[in-house]
């Protein structure tokens, strides 16, 4: 009768794993915050330079950015003992290291490895190494053993319930791209309140900047209905990323019209002009179709057929009435 607690319950987190989640934390939210700041100049000032120098940053950044996101998602997914953010984390460990020599691309003998371990880069090298092993000790191990094993004994049905996944991801993904797209208008419009010219293209980068202002705030209010089941706001996360493509494409072919025609705006001509803009000033609203593809899966669907309640009604037991439906 008088079982171990590690057999009727789920262990606890060891503290070798705890720092490590920790660590894994503080990494991701400070390498998230430096992403964010470079992608926002680099999206401010990309229409200056040629799409030779700015693609290459454009994809670094991207890709810095969805490695340190990851990481914050990750590392809270370890502390529920998901054995396979573990997997993912240890391979993190391998990718960040990789990224930093794709932006200097500098060969291993030229690499200043004294001056480079003791800079914050080397730092958070050194902390993502320190956290990957303190991952893979006995305790660690211990751990996700003994989580497995209480989620195999735990029937499925007993489980607790809760917002669908793809709910949960799109939800997060129009927050953080309404966030983006919000600081994105702030300072598109700080800039051109500097330099304002209607008769060049004032008025296309003006309507540029106020689509992702309107976007920013419908998508944040999005973000809030989605998790609450509102089934009308499906549509909604539907319609906006291609409308507000449609009216940032409308907005570069017209800045680029305005231009005068011995100053091209780039190689390719009017169709290169209109394909970076929209990869650049559009970077939230690709990621509002994505948005859009999760909220119509057919897993999503209970969640905005029910209004969010994960959990019905129990029925009447015997002897007892059936309470009458709610007004309204």
């Amino acid at each position: 009768m008088n079982a171990p607690a590690e057999a009727t319950g789920p262990a606890a987190m060891p503290a070798v794993l705890k720092i490590a989640a920790g660590i894994w934390l503080l990494l991701g939210g400070i390498g998230t915050v430096w992403t964010l700041m470079g992608l926002l100049m680099v999206l401010a000032f990309g229409g200056m330079v040629a799409p030779a120098t700015y693609l290459p940053a454009l994809a670094l950044y991207l890709a810095s950015g969805a490695v340190f996101v990851t990481g914050l998602v990750l590392a809270a997914l370890l502390r529920r003992g998901a054995r396979w953010a573990r997997i993912v984390l240890t391979a993190l460990a391998v990718i960040l290291p990789a990224l930093l020599f794709v932006r200097g691309r500098p060969s291993v003998g030229e690499v200043p490895w004294q001056q480079v371990l003791l800079s914050p880069v080397g730092g958070a090298g050194l902390a993502a190494v320190a956290a990957t092993v303190l991952m893979w000790l006995p305790p660690s191990n211990r751990f996700f053993a003994l989580r497995a094993v209480s989620l195999a004994e735990t029937p499925a049905a007993s489980r607790p319930g809760g917002m669908p996944q793809p709910v949960a991801a799109a939800a997060w993904i129009l927050l953080v791209a309404g966030i983006v797209a919000a600081l994105q208008a702030a300072l598109g419009l700080a800039l051109l309140a500097g330099f304002w010219d209607p008769s060049v293209n004032g008025i296309p980068a003006l309507v540029l900047w106020l689509t992702l202002a309107a976007v920013a705030v419908a998508d944040i209010a999005c973000a809030r209905e989605v998790r609450r089941g509102k089934p009308f706001v499906r549509p909604l996360v539907t319609i906006i990323p291609p409308a507000g493509l449609g009216l940032i494409g409308l907005a570069a072919v017209a800045g680029t019209l305005s231009l005068d025609p011995g100053n091209p705006p780039a190689p390719g001509g009017l169709g290169a002009a209109v394909l970076l803009a929209v990869l650049t000033q559009g970077l939230p609203l690709i990621a509002g179709l994505v948005a859009a593809v999760l909220v119509w899966l057919p897993a999503s669907g209970p969640h905005f057929r029910t209004g969010g309640e994960a959990v019905p009604a129990a029925p009447a037991g015997p002897g007892q009435a059936a309470l009458p439906p709610a007004p309204g």
